[in-house]
């Protein structure tokens, strides 16, 4: 029986500089005011992904914090998440694109569907923002 070997995944050095020295990887202490937070994924189906946001007093989001795991092209793309949030309004941050970062980042093509999972921890992390002043007005 011969072995099959398939190409191997090509990562640009932007990407490779990420994964090996993520940047605000980790988490806020349970209880710290202000966060939201969201998973999407699952390790069983190769990916998973757990994003923090907390915001500062002046709306803007502070911080941003991530679990990740996944392959090199997942890390890479949240720890550049993690970098562009910082003092953007939840509008600002709702429009960021997970595809564009996908491109900036020159992902191959097998790797871009990390940018739809990342967008949905996004979507998902600012929709608690969304749902906590819903009941704050109620």
């Amino acid at each position: 029986m011969k072995a099959v070997a398939g190409a191997p995944m090509e990562y640009g050095e932007a990407v490779l500089e990420h994964f090996r020295a993520p940047r605000n990887a980790g988490s806020f202490p349970p209880g710290t005011p202000g966060v939201s937070e969201a998973a999407t994924g699952t390790r069983r189906h190769g990916r998973e992904i757990r994003l923090s946001l907390k915001l500062g007093n002046d709306g803007r989001i502070e911080a941003c914090r991530y679990r990740v795991y996944g392959c090199p092209a997942t890390v890479a793309l949240c720890s550049v998440l993690s970098e562009r949030l910082r003092g953007l309004s939840l509008d600002e941050a709702g429009k960021l694109s997970g595809m564009a970062l996908a491109e900036e980042l020159r992902l191959p093509v097998p790797k871009r569907d990390a940018a739809l999972l990342l967008e949905d921890a996004l979507r998902a992390a600012l929709g608690g923002y969304n749902m906590a002043e819903k009941r704050e007005r109620a």
